[in-house]
């Protein structure tokens, strides 16, 4: 074996190393909670040093208009962020056919661009077609390399390697951002048409929970839960109405989620796990966008899962660093999450789900809006309350002495069983 044949396995290795190690960066680097810019081109840089390159653009491809958008770009002067290179029928085609990283020569230029004429497309000196399944999402397109080396076969696989998490990426980004476009239509829409914001709420509860089969009607229901224990602790009418808003919006990241993982009747893989909990992230992404009339909507989309001691996601906050709305949501999520029938389990009574609730005050829930919950449970059951706020739960009743037992226990948990007298 001669000594260049060594130095090139040698080379090869790590060169594999290189991409493996920029493989575990890339999925921290992507799905971390930032501008999309940002993370577009941190994982940019990161692929371009696992290629010693040093030009190289991520582009994203925009279906209506068929052209690419460049959405991070490294060491080009001839294009930046926010430009776009328009694509014609045969150019999308040879795009979209292209399965594999591509060495690009002069004669490619108009299979790849067709007459387009920025400067950027001749110093091109290969391609990578991002792709999710069958669809074409969008492209890396690539310059020079350190010491200008050309473009090989180690090169090729390493972005055949690293091409999946580029794709997910950008088809992540344009879900999002066709969602956020929908979710502020079909607000305007529903507002123009003369429908109450009530009308609009509810028909956006019943899209997110139809993805699940097992979460119809959760949203309207924790809605419903939480307006009548903010009734419970004083709030005004206006705060109801915001935190009956925030109920029924609070999933709305949800609807991002792979319908196969969200219905899956066994148990959860971490990956899976993380995807559903990214509801959270990708939601408050959603409704940041719209200017809602309840400005806690999108704090309590982003943390209706945090718990008070610091052990829920995303941000592991702690019950001084949530607002009194999150933790009415992340009480009544919790509260029909229990009572609620899942694949894999079946629900609790309406005393057993407040009897944990109870167990789990103050630990991981406020103790103030637990007790909101168990005085909206005694109206609900004795017939009061309006059907905006009572819980409205269905099944057996729960014993009033059943719940002022419940009522003492949280309270003397919170006083160490001590008793005050006059």
């Amino acid at each position: 074996m001669t000594l260049t044949i060594v130095a090139d396995r040698n080379n090869n290795l790590v060169r594999l190393f290189g991409v493996l190690k920029t493989l575990a960066d890339l999925g921290p680097a992507a799905t971390a909670d930032r501008d999309f810019t940002d993370t577009a081109t941190d994982v940019l840089d990161k692929t371009l040093q696992a290629l010693d390159s040093v030009q190289g653009a991520l582009f994203v491809f925009d279906h209506s208009a068929v052209r690419l958008n460049c959405v991070a770009t490294a060491g080009f002067t001839s294009i930046s962020t926010g430009s776009h290179l328009q694509l014609g029928r045969a150019q999308t085609q040879a795009w979209t056919y292209m399965r594999d990283a591509k060495i690009i020569r002069p004669e490619d230029h108009n299979i790849l661009f067709g007459d387009n004429v920025s400067p950027l497309v001749p110093a091109l000196k290969c391609v990578m077609p991002l792709r999710v399944s069958s669809s074409f999402v969008g492209g890396l397109l690539l310059g020079e390399r350190e010491a200008q080396a050309e473009y090989g076969d180690c090169e090729r696989e390493a972005l055949g390697l690293l091409s999946g998490h580029l794709a997910l990426l950008l088809q992540n980004h344009t879900l999002t951002e066709s969602l956020r476009v929908q979710v502020a239509d079909n607000l305007r829409l529903l507002s123009s048409l003369n429908h109450s914001y009530d009308d609009a709420l509810e028909a956006f509860a019943t899209t997110i929970d139809a993805k699940d089969l097992h979460m119809r009607g959760h949203s309207m229901r924790v809605g419903r839960y939480a307006a009548g224990m903010a009734s419970s602790l004083g709030m005004s009418d206006a705060e109801i109405t915001g935190i009956r808003a925030a109920g029924q919006l609070h999933d709305i990241g949800k609807v991002t989620v792979d319908k196969a993982v969200s219905n899956k009747p066994s148990a959860l893989r971490p990956e899976e796990f993380r995807e559903i909990a990214d509801h959270t992230i990708m939601g408050h992404q959603i409704v940041s966008s719209v200017r809602f009339p309840w400005p806690q909507i999108p704090e309590v989309v982003r943390s209706h899962h945090e718990r008070s001691d610091g052990s829920g996601y995303p941000d592991n906050l702690r019950l001084d660093d949530v607002s009194l709305p999150v933790r009415i949501i992340g009480v009544a999520d919790t509260f029909d999450a229990m009572t609620s029938e899942r694949p894999y389990r079946k629900g609790l009574s309406s005393l057993q789900a407040a009897e944990e609730l109870v167990r789990l005050a103050p630990s991981k829930f406020d103790s103030n809006v637990v007790q909101a919950l168990l005085v909206q449970l005694r109206w609900n059951f004795q017939g009061n309350g309006s059907q905006k706020t009572a819980p409205g739960l269905n099944g057996p009743q729960i014993p009033p002495a059943e719940l002022d037992r419940l009522s003492i226990s949280l309270v003397n948990k919170l006083t160490g069983n001590r008793v005050y007298s006059a």
